[in-house]
């Protein structure tokens, strides 16, 4: 059995809640550095990642703590099956590792939990790429906008899509290249500022996504894929039939191929109207319920995720989903509804009624113990 000190590794930049992200920016850039963990009193409190940064642009001078999102944790007890079960529910670059005292000592990253089952042999040399890639891929047009690619993956939760041109591969934008793009702006006015986020944000992607790209075909092996993924530092790459992307691989794709072996399952429960259950429609939103789960399972242990539909409605050849959305966990149920003519809208609707809603809980719990350890 692994011990997690063979895994985990002190991060080069921890940030404290009051830092400025001007202190903290480069430094992530400077150690290559996806995730950083917030601490207080050696605590974890929270994750800066660059998926935080994406969502919304602020000052320089922001606090750390404005932007930064809940974080779940590893227990330094926990044995390699519960970390690998962690990472593929929370689909997370990486999680802080605790102490008996919830004191940080270390993170794992994906890239050692990779490693690891590359050096144990447990990543099949026969099973192919193809078989496990994310398809079909979502990419982007060259001549089309950063914010056009900036929206697509804050809506589908992903950190790069592939760029094309007529179908063809032409390069990879990331979340991180996004970012890097529009804090590169320098404040000195606020209206500047903003004429000049809107002029990243209207570039082509083509201007600032990565050219040649890493990628790999449908029919290398899983091993292959894995030590090409880790040489190069990168966390996936497109998946090539001949000239056109068929899919994307990631890390996580290879920790799926585990699912068997670990006994990795979603905690997810879904009902679908007749209607909802073709193929197509039924793989896009179980697509989008599993990216929304592991949203959730960053923030806490996620018991029970149900979801479902009734229709509520009819108009025509339209018809109104109401989605229902219940999350069971150690802080309490989450109950949110919503109805829209397009179900994926209405699951995403209710499922960000409920990430709010279980932001308030915890930010209410945590106000709570710091009172009582005041009081104390």
């Amino acid at each position: 059995m692994v011990d997690l000190e063979e895994l985990y590794v002190e991060p080069q930049v921890v940030a404290n809640p009051n830092d400025r992200l001007r202190d903290i920016l480069p430094k992530m850039k400077e150690k290559n550095q996806w995730v950083v963990p917030v601490v207080l009193h050696k605590k974890v409190i929270g994750l800066l990642t660059y998926k935080d940064l994406l969502k919304r642009r602020v000052s320089l001078d922001a606090k750390v703590l404005t932007l930064s999102s809940p974080s779940i944790t590893i227990d330094e007890k926990d044995d390699f099956p519960k970390v690998i079960a962690k990472f593929y529910t929370t689909k997370a670059r990486a999680i802080p590792v605790v102490n008996k005292n919830k004191e940080l000592i270390g993170m794992i990253t994906r890239e050692s939990v990779i490693k690891y089952l590359l050096d144990t042999n447990q990543i099949e040399s026969n099973k192919k790429a193809r078989e496990y890639m994310s398809s079909p891929a979502l990419t982007i047009e060259a001549e089309e906008s950063v914010a056009r690619a900036r929206w697509l993956m804050i809506r589908d939760n992903i950190s790069r899509l592939p760029v094309t041109r007529e179908k063809k591969l032409e390069g990879i934008v990331s979340s991180r290249d996004i970012v890097n793009a529009l804090y590169s702006i320098n404040e000195k006015k606020r209206s500047s500022i903003l004429t000049e986020e809107e002029r990243i944000m209207a570039m082509p992607v083509k201007e600032i996504m990565t050219s040649p790209v890493i990628s790999v075909k449908g029919s290398d092996s899983l091993k292959s894929v894995a030590e090409l993924l880790l040489k190069k530092n990168i966390s996936g790459a497109p998946v090539l039939e001949g000239d056109f992307i068929e899919g994307v691989i990631s890390t996580i794709d290879i920790i799926k191929s585990l699912e068997s072996k670990y006994n990795l399952t979603m905690p997810i429960e879904a009902k679908l109207t007749s209607g909802l259950k073709k193929e197509e429609i039924k793989a896009e939103i179980d697509g989008v319920i599993e990216r929304y789960l592991s949203k959730l399972e960053k923030m806490t242990d996620i018991i029970n995720f149900k979801v479902s539909f009734k229709e509520a409605a009819k108009s025509q050849d339209k018809t109104l989903y109401k989605t229902t959305v219940t999350v069971s966990t150690k802080e309490g149920n989450f109950i949110a509804s919503e109805t829209d003519w397009d179900p994926i809208v209405a699951v995403k609707k209710a499922v960000e009624k409920v990430e709010n809603n279980l932001i308030k809980k915890l930010k209410k719990i945590d106000k709570s113990k710091k009172v009582t350890k005041e009081e104390e």
